[in-house]
């Protein structure tokens, strides 16, 4: 091996043994100025996560100043009730006793069901079906007085995927707390 060879090789390691302070400088600031800059974001998508309180059908659970219990959920073949083509009807059926209403009274309520490992979810049903809520029965969430009604509402899921629904009861007095009824 030729001197000039020698020296060639021996470039790139006095370069890095010069500059070793300033690579574990970089090597340390990256990462922490990586993790300072996500800090104001993340703390505030924490507190934001949902805290799921899973009820059993017929259990009653107080939230939101309200006594709600879930007395009914069946899962009804779309086809027999005239559905949107693809779509099954699941109907749900609540008990609820606004005992302190809050002072917002923003309440939703969803159908819920894992498939393939994520939470899908959908809102009450709008387009029209053969299935007709009863008279006695409300038809919309309503915390804004103090009394006791029976709910009942109509969501539309793909047929045949959603063997077991779940009801998601949010209400926006109590965010992000939600009850998961099944």
């Amino acid at each position: 091996m030729s001197d000039s060879e020698r020296s060639q090789t021996k470039v790139p390691s006095t370069w890095l043994r010069r500059n070793r302070w300033f690579l574990v400088a970089l090597a340390v600031l990256i990462p922490a100025s990586f993790v300072v800059s996500l800090i104001p974001r993340f703390f505030p998508y924490l507190e934001n996560q949902p805290v799921v309180t899973d009820v059993d059908r017929g259990q009653v659970v107080r939230f939101s100043g309200t006594d709600v219990q879930l007395t009914d959920l069946e899962v009804l073949d779309g086809d027999a009730y005239n559905a949107p083509a693809g779509a099954d009807v699941v109907v749900a059926t609540l008990s609820i006793d606004v005992i302190d209403p809050p002072e917002s009274t923003v309440c939703d309520i969803t159908v819920v069901a894992p498939i393939d490992g994520v939470d899908r979810e959908w809102d009450k049903a709008i387009a029209s079906s053969d299935y007709e809520v009863p008279d006695y029965f409300e038809e919309y969430c309503d915390l804004s007085e103090a009394r006791r009604y029976h709910l009942q509402m109509v969501f539309y899921v793909p047929r045949g995927e959603v063997p077991d629904p779940q009801i998601r009861f949010t209400s926006t007095a109590v965010f992000p707390q939600e009850l998961r009824l099944h």
